[in-house]
This record gives C-alpha cells, sequence and structure tokens, in this order.
C-alpha cells in the first residue's frame, strides 16, 4: 500500500519522496512488469508510446476515474485511462494547457503528421497535397505543471501531464518525467532564466482564467479554419489579456531590477500572434493591419530592451541564425509587404542592419520597395527558402509560380521543430493556435504579379 501511495503522487505530482525511496519503489514496479496485447499493432492501445507495461495490484483514482495499467518509457511513467479526462485531471491538479508546444510529448508528435514522411537524414518530404490542402487532422491536448526540484547545487524539475492525442483516440495519459533524470549543475543565470519561465507559465495560468468560454457564434467568416472547434472570441481575449500583463511584467522589470529584455520578447511575440489570429479570424482588414503595426512597435521595443540589456546598439531584434527568428521576421516582413505598408517593412528592417547584405531571400524581399539593397546569392536556410529565393531570382511567369508551389508545399514541414508548427492541433486550448500563414509568399506573389488564385493553399493569405 505505501508503494501504491507514493507512486500516486509521483503520477500525479503530488510529490516523489527521497531518492532512496524512489529507487526501492522502482525495485517494486519492476517486478509487476507485464505484457499488453492491447498495445500490439493495430491494437487500441497502439499508439500509446511505452517501453515496458506494469499492471498494478490496485487501481490508482484520479478525479473519479480509476486505473491500474502503467506505461513506462525511458524518462517516464504513465497512468493510462480509458476515455477522455485530460480536463478533468487539469482541473484536479492544477494543470495548465501547453499552448505553445514547449512540453515534450510522451514517444514526440511525429505520428500526428499525417501529411508528412520523416527521412533517415531526419528531415522531412511532404506527401501529395490536394489543391487546396486541407489542414492536418491530427490533435494532441497536453496540461501540465512543473514542480521546480533546485536546491542550489543541481537545477532539477519534474512536470506533470495529462495527455490525450490522435494516435490513441479513446485514452488518456496521466503520468510525471521520472524525477532524477535531466538535473544540471547549478548555474546562476540558467536558474534565473527557468524561474522567469516558471513565472511566464504563471501570468498565462492567470490570464486563462480571466478568460471563459464564449457562447455566441463568431459573426466573421474566418480566413482559416482549424479542424478542431475553434473560439475565436475567447483566444482574441486571451492574447489581449496577455500582451497587458507582459507589459506589465516588464514594468516591474524595470522597477525592480529584472530581465526587462525576456518580457519585452514575450510581448513581441503575443504581439505577433494577436496579428495574425485578428487576421485568421476574419476581422476586418483595418483592424489587422492595426494589430501588424503593433506588432512592428513590439519588436521595436523588444530590440531597445534586448540593446541595453546587452550594451549593444547593433543587436537585431530577431537573430537569423535561428529558423524560428529567421521565419518570423520573414512572415512580419511578408505581411507588411501584403498590406502594402513599406514604411512598416522599412522599420522592420531597421531593426535587422546587423544582417544587411547577408541573406538573399531578406535582401530580395526589401529590394521590392528599395532597389538599393544589394543582391546576394545566399541565405540561412535552405529548407524551404530556397524555393522562394528561385521564384525572386526567376524571370519566367511559370517558373515563378512552380518554385512558389514548391515553398509553399514544403512550408509547413519544413519547419517541424518550431514552437508553433502545428498550432492548429492544439486548437482545443488557448494560443496553441493563432493561424498558420506564409505571408512572405503572398507577398512575393502580389510582387511579381502571379495570379494568387492559382495558388490556392491552405498557408496562403487570401487577402489582402
Amino acid at each position: 500500500m505505501m508503494f501504491l501511495n507514493t507512486l500516486h503522487d509521483e503520477l500525479t505530482g503530488r510529490g516523489s519522496g527521497t531518492q532512496a525511496e524512489r529507487h526501492e519503489r522502482y525495485n517494486w514496479l519492476e517486478q509487476l512488469r507485464c505484457t499488453n496485447p492491447q498495445a500490439d499493432e493495430k491494437g487500441p492501445m497502439a499508439g500509446i508510446p511505452s517501453y515496458h507495461w506494469f499492471r498494478l495490484p490496485q487501481a490508482l483514482q484520479v478525479a473519479g476515474q480509476a486505473s491500474d495499467l502503467v506505461a513506462g518509457t525511458m524518462n517516464a511513467q504513465y497512468l493510462v485511462f480509458e476515455g477522455h479526462h485530460a480536463a478533468a485531471f487539469a482541473a484536479e491538479l492544477g494543470l495548465q494547457y501547453d499552448a505553445n508546444n514547449r512540453i515534450d510529448r510522451p514517444g514526440g508528435i511525429d505520428e500526428l503528421l499525417d501529411a508528412y514522411e520523416e527521412q533517415a537524414d531526419g528531415s522531412w518530404s511532404t506527401l501529395p497535397n490536394e489543391t487546396p490542402a486541407p489542414p492536418l487532422a491530427g490533435w494532441d491536448d497536453v496540461y501540465f505543471r512543473v514542480r521546480d526540484l533546485s536546491d542550489g547545487k543541481a537545477i532539477q524539475s519534474v512536470t506533470t501531464i495529462a495527455y490525450e492525442s490522435s494516435r490513441f483516440p479513446g485514452y488518456t495519459l496521466l503520468g510525471t518525467t521520472l524525477v532524477g533524470a535531466g538535473a544540471i549543475a547549478h548555474d546562476d543565470e540558467t536558474a534565473e532564466y527557468l524561474q522567469q519561465v516558471f513565472a511566464d507559465w504563471a501570468i498565462q495560468r492567470e490570464c486563462a482564467a480571466t478568460c471563459p468560454a464564449s457562447s455566441p457564434p463568431w459573426p466573421h467568416t474566418p480566413r482559416q479554419i482549424p479542424p478542431a472547434p475553434f473560439d475565436f472570441a475567447r483566444n482574441l481575449a486571451y492574447l489581449d489579456a496577455l500582451l497587458a500583463a507582459y507589459g506589465c511584467a516588464q514594468a516591474q522589470a524595470q522597477v525592480d531590477g529584472g530581465d526587462e529584455a525576456y518580457w519585452a520578447c514575450a510581448a513581441a511575440s503575443t504581439a505577433y500572434q494577436l496579428f495574425s489570429l485578428r487576421y485568421t479570424a476574419g476581422l476586418p482588414l483595418l483592424d489587422v493591419e492595426t494589430a501588424l503595426e503593433a506588432a512592428i512597435c513590439a519588436c521595436e521595443t523588444a530590440r531597445a530592451a534586448l540593446a541595453a540589456a546587452y550594451d549593444d546598439d547593433a543587436l537585431p531584434a530577431f537573430d537569423f541564425e535561428q529558423l524560428t527568428d529567421y521565419a518570423r521576421t520573414l512572415q512580419l516582413l511578408g505581411a507588411a509587404l501584403l498590406f502594402g505598408r513599406h514604411d512598416l517593412a522599412a522599420r522592420l528592417a531597421a531593426l535587422q542592419t546587423a544582417f544587411d547584405g547577408e541573406d538573399g531571400v531578406y535582401e530580395a524581399l526589401l529590394s521590392s520597395i528599395d532597389p538599393q539593397r544589394p543582391a546576394v546569392d545566399e541565405w540561412y536556410f535552405a529548407e524551404p527558402y530556397s524555393a522562394l529565393f528561385e521564384c525572386l531570382d526567376a524571370d519566367d511567369p511559370a517558373q515563378q509560380m512552380e518554385h512558389l508551389r514548391q515553398y509553399l508545399t514544403s512550408w509547413h514541414g519544413s519547419l517541424v521543430r518550431e514552437d508553433w508548427f502545428n498550432g492548429h492541433l492544439r486548437a482545443h486550448g488557448l494560443a496553441g493556435y493563432y493561424g498558420l500563414w506564409a505571408f512572405e509568399a503572398a507577398a512575393v506573389a502580389r510582387h511579381l504579379g502571379l495570379e494568387r488564385s492559382a495558388l490556392a493553399h491552405w498557408l496562403m493569405p487570401p487577402s489582402p
């Protein structure tokens, strides 16, 4: 009974015991290892990732649900429940929704990618698409809580998650990463950063609590529709609340000497999400354009905070050596060009002078409004951006169309490792989805005079 109680505490994130107690419980659990025919290929539990299965002598109960089946992976163990209970477990245990794809899923999310195949070299190839290609049909919901176990000597945490997925429909996993895995030597800078992440999650949780679900039907026609039911009004309210909270956190950091740049960058990311979601939700283009200008303004604020933090006035807002930053820069630049806001494009370029003359795709886009930009024949990321460069470099309209089609086809799969990748699979929660748009592709089509209706694709912005 003692082992069951402590196992229950660990799997629900309520406690973990000492290292000696955990080792003793592990030895006891090993004696309960079993085979699970339901996990065989084509069985109902085949999609549940597990290296070992354990059958407990007595069922454990959480939020009125009982299970005696445990799935063990290399670094975690999870109770397996029949039915959909993740939201109920979250309410019982105080978990929050993982909107930003920051929490490791058991076994990853590879099997959710119905439209893509992973190659031996780790790259992704796109399966044949219809035109326009529908969004992926999978879904992936994680609720989580992180307990900080750092002790001044080592930095360590344990994550409790409740997980449902289209990989194993009809089941819910509830468990934790194994305590004792992933500890690193204490470092003040890393410890401070983690504390900011934990504070950030707390802000997100508080903002979510202030945004109840909306009942009236959404009055606008969305420009992109996620596969799952989506509450546009609630998500917009949440992002508005989050942006305001980050502004308060940044102001407080100025007072108490905290990391102002962290919160300014978080606000800039949220401002882009607000712009993208307003566009996605079908709001009038004037409202969307206002949000775009606010997003550029937030980037300017973030850059100023970064420059102050690192005492470097030449520091860019986005680091082109990081794919996340590079992709977001092109999205923002594409959006500014698409809306005909050359002033916003110039303001964005002013934030990136450290990379002037270094990237051919970026320079080719800017040359559409500034012919004095240098011609560069190399760029930071081959996939998917080579196709976009070839489109801008080609003279024949037919070749331009073919390159742009190739770009749209490869865009989503090439960005598989990004935090916001497959946001539409997390459409049950707040801020996981704000629209997936290759704004730069539409800007290129507009600049080259290509017929956008012939480039119909779910990533291609339909307007303006």
